[in-house]
């Protein structure tokens, strides 16, 4: 069984995050998909906002292969006779890859990833599997390679460090603040971040910070900070908040 933290496709079944915030439509969740899944996939595959909002009319799969045939070598070769065929470097690997992908039947296993293969190849071994399209992502990582993005735009007058777990701002002048993240629907009468405030008292208690958030996905329910206090931490100076992150940038035009 799947776990509930995959989002993403496996053939036309689609594992897409409940309804929340601005997000209340499959199409609307798709295309949030295809945009988060540029920070994992980075320069193999890169949604632009007209493809986002074009592919999510559609499935998932059909997103990926489009994308692919868009990416194939001979999607832009134009044949000439004065074409010098020198010109063309030929990758063997890629080239695996591709031909396993245009003949499935044959029963050839897609399992070479490295930096040498081309575009087209990598995107191909991330969500070509067992000879089926699939692709499944942590929803957790996804969100926190957004957070992170947004922190680098934001504070380019400072150190940002991903630390894997959480996310660490610092320059000369500014003590630091650290930053958890966590793709879960916060209720704010009754909010889950344990783990979350266990590893920040954690962090305040060894004197790295005393200043951290815990950042969750915005919903119509969380839309404010919330400050936390801790029983254990009252003789300290610190500062914990759970803060929205908005995904609303998005899917706006």
């Amino acid at each position: 069984m799947l776990s509930n933290n995959f989002i993403g496709f496996d053939e036309t079944k689609e594992y897409l995050p409940k309804d929340f915030d601005e997000f209340n439509s499959i199409i609307r969740l798709r295309q949030l998909f295809l945009s988060l899944s540029n920070n994992i996939l980075k320069c193999t595959c890169n949604f632009t906002k007209y493809e986002q909002v074009k592919f999510a009319k559609h499935s998932l799969k059909g997103a990926f292969s489009n994308k692919i045939l868009n990416l194939m070598p001979f999607s832009f070769i134009k044949t000439t006779k004065k074409q010098n065929i020198n010109n063309f470097k030929l990758c063997v690997n890629s080239t695996k890859i591709i031909n396993n992908y245009l003949n499935p039947n044959k029963k050839n296993l897609i399992f070479i990833s490295n930096k040498n293969l081309l575009p087209v190849a990598k995107l191909i071994s991330h969500c070509f599997v067992n000879n089926k399209m699939q692709l499944l992502i942590d929803k957790h990582l996804l969100f926190h390679e957004f957070v992170l993005k947004k922190i680098k735009k934001l504070h380019r007058d400072k150190t940002v460090i991903d630390l894997g777990d959480s996310i660490c701002i610092k320059s000369e002048d500014f003590v630091g603040l650290k930053i958890y993240t966590s793709w879960k629907d916060i209720e704010v009468k009754k909010p889950n971040i344990k783990d979350e405030l266990e590893d920040a008292i954690k962090s305040i208690k060894k004197g790295e910070y005393f200043q951290i958030y815990l950042a969750y996905p915005k919903n119509s329910e969380f839309t404010k900070q919330i400050p936390v206090f801790v029983d254990e931490l009252k003789n300290k100076e610190y500062q914990i908040k759970a803060i929205p992150y908005s995904f609303r940038s998005i899917i706006k035009k």
